[in-house]
């Protein structure tokens, strides 16, 4: 289901994408923004961080090219 079709450094660079929306969204909350604001860049965060350890990308399984 979850078939591997990133290569190593575009694994990485999701991972540390993730964690800094997760930094960001943390942030948000902390600075009192809207709850739809950092619930969204947590969400965001936490889905891009699964992918990226799961090495799989949904936009490439959809059969969308992307350049990263």
């Amino acid at each position: 289901m979850f078939c591997c079709n990133l290569e190593p450094a575009q694994r990485w660079r999701r991972i540390l994408f993730g964690l800094l929306l997760l930094a960001l969204a943390y942030g948000a909350y902390t600075y009192s923004y809207g709850k739809l604001f950092y619930w969204g860049l947590g969400l965001g965060g936490v889905f891009v961080l699964f992918e990226g350890l799961k090495g799989w990308c949904a936009l490439k399984a959809l059969g969308f090219r992307i350049p990263f």
